[in-house]
């Protein structure tokens, strides 16, 4: 019974290192797959921003050159969709016959806006006299207009304004004359 023993003992000895020792590797072992949806939104934007926001004249009653003291820049950056073929930059004001409105009460004229002029980096002047798709009828101007491609379609664009009051023949007393320009981007479909 010793010798059984001992044979078992040792043959469960030798048995467990040749298990030991042969044991096939185990492979890798992965999960099941699981996924995320990711989704993402770009959406349109277009801004309009004037640098400095603001300028002035010193008027020569009569004269036709009353530049303004310093031009404005007006970057327009965009993002848009391709259903979009258009992409246009107005000036205008709310009222043809009162761009720039007096200021005394004993004044009753006013600048129209057909007498204020805008260059477009460095172009030639020209008056703000169109129809547009905002403000007053004849109280503005289109400062430029580009097709929208998909080369196009997001970009950004500074352009300089330069401004001129023109008083050739439109006679007009000593006062300070305000007014607000407004300037605005539109894409069209």
């Amino acid at each position: 019974m010793k010798y059984w023993l001992r044979v078992t003992g040792l043959g469960a000895m030798v048995l467990s290192l040749n298990l030991v020792v042969s044991a096939p590797a185990e492979a890798q072992m992965d999960s099941g797959e699981s996924i995320v949806l990711l989704s993402a939104l770009l959406p349109e934007a277009l801004t309009v921003t004037l640098l400095p926001p603001a300028t002035t004249f010193v008027l020569q009653g009569g004269s036709a050159t009353n530049p303004a003291v310093l031009p404005v820049s007006a970057v327009t950056v965009w993002t848009l969709s391709l259903t979009r073929t258009n992409l246009k930059l107005y000036g205008y004001f709310t009222d043809a016959s009162a761009a720039l409105v007096h200021t005394f009460l004993t004044n009753t004229n006013d600048i129209p806006s057909s007498r204020v002029e805008v260059a477009v980096n460095g172009g030639s002047f020209a008056a703000f006299d169109q129809s547009v798709p905002f403000g007053g009828a004849s109280a503005g101007r289109e400062i430029w207009t580009q097709s929208v491609t998909a080369l196009t379609a997001t970009g950004l664009r500074t352009d300089t304004l330069t401004f001129n009051i023109n008083l050739n023949n439109y006679p007009l007393p000593a006062d300070a004359y305000v007014g607000t320009l407004r300037v605005r981007a539109q894409a069209t479909p």
